[in-house]
């Protein structure tokens, strides 16, 4: 069983939470540089500083820091205004009403979720779990279109937009509760067809984010398949031993 995780994380946690910061800034900055430079695309702050709070929260998603969870929480409330701006209200309320609460569970989850209150190990997902999980994003879709139909009327690409919205739900729900799975969702369904998706808006920032989130969707799926292998478990009910964590 895995010890008690502060709610902060581990010395090692933080550390990797304050270099993970860096980095998406260097990595934003450059994407910044070539778009003007390049591509002569302006990035708006609202862009920037959505891009390295979100670039930094799938970096620590990737390892199981718990940082990734108020990283997310404040990607969320960024990336909502500027999705509002251009119209993709789908996603908007997407970051709004499920990302940012449930990044509040998922910090309780990956803190106190395991056995006794300790931290909760990665697990896989067993076939009703997926038939669940498919049932959920079925339903999640519809009741999503029918209800921004209802609000805003006909909007550009709306069942596309709801489809990403309804994935992007299943997804971190099984990232809330440290699902293995959760990476092969976040690739297809939402990485790939987000890239599509902001192509076809011309919202250039966030084709590029959703590009480095496919690659760091595969990373992630092999290294906490890896976890689980060697913590010696498997399937829905999954408990994994103590482990020493870098």
């Amino acid at each position: 069983m895995r010890a008690r995780l502060g709610w902060w994380g581990t010395r090692a946690d933080q550390r990797e939470a304050a270099l993970g910061t860096v980095l998406a800034g260097v990595a934003t900055a450059g994407y910044v540089i070539v778009a003007d430079r390049v591509f002569d695309t302006n990035t708006t702050w609202l862009e920037i500083v959505s891009l390295v709070l979100n670039l930094a929260c799938v970096w620590l998603a990737r390892t199981e820091n718990v940082w990734t969870m108020p990283a997310g929480f404040a990607a969320s409330a960024v990336m909502a205004v500027f999705l509002f701006r251009i119209e993709l209200v789908g996603q908007a309320w997407l970051q709004l009403a499920f990302y940012l609460p449930v990044q509040l569970v998922g910090w309780w989850a990956w803190c106190r979720g395991g056995r006794d209150h300790t931290e909760l190990p990665p697990s896989r997902l067993g076939w009703r779990g997926w038939l669940l999980a498919a049932a959920s994003m079925v339903v999640i879709w519809a009741v999503a279109w029918a209800t921004f139909r209802a609000l805003y009327g006909v909007t550009p690409y709306q069942w596309w937009d709801t489809s990403v919205v309804a994935s992007s739900i299943v997804a971190q729900g099984l990232m809330t509760w440290k699902k293995a799975e959760q990476w092969l969702w976040w690739a297809l369904p939402v990485n790939v067809s987000s890239i599509g998706l902001y192509a076809a808006t011309r919202a250039w920032a966030f084709m590029a984010l959703y590009a480095v989130f496919l690659a760091n969707a595969w990373w992630g799926w092999v290294l906490w398949r890896r976890t689980i292998a060697a913590e010696g478990g498997s399937g829905d009910s999954q408990r994994a031993v103590e482990v020493v964590r870098a």
